[in-house]
């Protein structure tokens, strides 16, 4: 890590921090946020225009969860793992313009005709499957519309799984991988069946890509930097200063740094000033490995087959925010609630049936509702500085 110490009361720098300064939106006072904003609303303009969105095509309790998700999913990505920016100001206004459009894109592609005349393709079998379980056993009487509407839609149901497993990566890469796959299930149906999506809907599509690219930003990399330097202030020694800026810099590029690694920084460093005994090299690296879990909770140590390796601490990546919290309990609440209707109903993928793949779906929808609160007691249950 390139770092600036020639004495440990002075400000510390990592590499980098001035380009991710310089991407995105970084105040109201850049100019750059109105383009953005013209993006968005152009998004909307266009994309509204598409003759889906009429009284016959998309029906309000379809809109109700579309609307959810587009929320789930900005909220994700903006302000737990802070893609567009700082979540405050200016940034936090464009968060929540984009959900608009965002909807109106979640709902064109997944979204399915309300009548069942107009049901389509293998999304529309299952749909027609769901909604004769319910009239079958008579659910329908019980949960209110806007409650079944998620499983009379197997496209949104599919749509906010991915975005709960999603978001208990810790990799933005992965984050956004499994929601790209997500996605590309319910459009690959809309592309290929009439209704097709209109031309202005493409050019609103196209706005909304320019704004997203406009305002990216990724603030979480400087915020673990900032994190990192802000947690190391309490070192004094300037060799340790600089081997742990260099560990923790390994493990935040490339998510982890092995005990060898750990040692080959160490020795590098000490040996430009000490001739040292490789023993002593090891203690030293202990030492250092062990106040950067315990005393700093900048890295995690974790083990298998492989050996020792430390990865960065969950929490050093985030900021104090009201946001991440409200977009992280919200998620895990609406999927919570989704499996356990979903584990009391008739309503499956796959009839019961069916050996093995009967019980497959539940099997995962329960896996996916208690993962993310392991998750949760994971973060929570980690040992505080000694």
């Amino acid at each position: 890590m390139n770092s600036q110490t020639a004495s440990p009361g002075k400000t510390k720098k990592l590499s980098g921090p001035k380009k991710s300064l310089r991407a995105g939106v970084v105040s109201i006072r850049d100019p750059k946020w109105i383009f953005v904003a013209l993006c968005y609303l152009a998004a909307i303009a266009l994309m509204g225009q598409d003759p889906w969105f009429g009284d016959k095509q998309f029906t309000y309790n379809q809109g109700l969860f579309v609307g959810v998700l587009a929320f789930l999913i900005v909220a994700g990505f903006c302000w737990e793992s802070y893609l567009l920016g700082r979540p405050n100001g200016i940034n936090l206004i464009l968060h929540g313009l984009l959900i608009v459009p965002v909807a109106l894109l979640i709902g064109r592609i997944a979204g399915l005709p309300a009548s069942p005349q107009a049901s389509y393709g293998f999304l529309g079998k299952l749909k027609d499957y769901a909604l004769s379980l319910t009239d079958a056993v008579g659910v329908g009487s019980i949960v209110p519309d806007w409650i079944q509407d998620v499983f009379r839609n197997p496209a949104i149901l599919i749509l906010i799984l991915f975005t709960s497993i999603a978001f208990t990566q810790q990799k933005a890469n992965r984050r956004f991988a499994l929601i790209v796959v997500a996605f590309l299930i319910p459009s690959m149906q809309t592309l290929s069946h009439d209704p097709k999506p209109t031309l202005t809907f493409g050019l609103g599509f196209l706005a909304l890509l320019a704004g997203i690219g406009a305002q990216y930003s990724r603030y979480g990399d400087l915020v673990g930097q900032q994190n990192i330097l802000t947690r190391l202030q309490t070192v004094d020694d300037r060799l340790e200063l600089k081997c742990s800026l260099r560990i923790s810099k390994r493990a935040t590029d490339d998510g982890y740094v092995t005990e060898d690694g750990v040692l080959a920084l160490v020795q590098r460093e000490y040996s430009k000033q000490f001739e040292l005994e490789p023993l002593a090299i090891r203690g030293i690296a202990q030492a250092i490995s062990h106040r950067l879990v315990r005393e700093h909770r900048i890295l995690e140590l974790h083990g298998d087959e492989r050996g020792f390796f430390l990865i960065p601490y969950p929490g050093i990546f985030k900021i104090d925010s009201i946001f991440d919290e409200i977009a992280m309990w919200i998620r895990k609440i609406l999927l919570t609630v989704i499996v356990i209707i979903w584990l009391i109903s008739p309503i499956d993928f796959f009839p019961d049936s069916i050996p093995i793949l009967g019980a497959l779906d539940d099997a995962v929808i329960t896996l996916v509702g208690a993962g993310q609160w392991l998750d949760t007691f994971r973060r929570r249950q980690l040992p505080g500085p000694k």
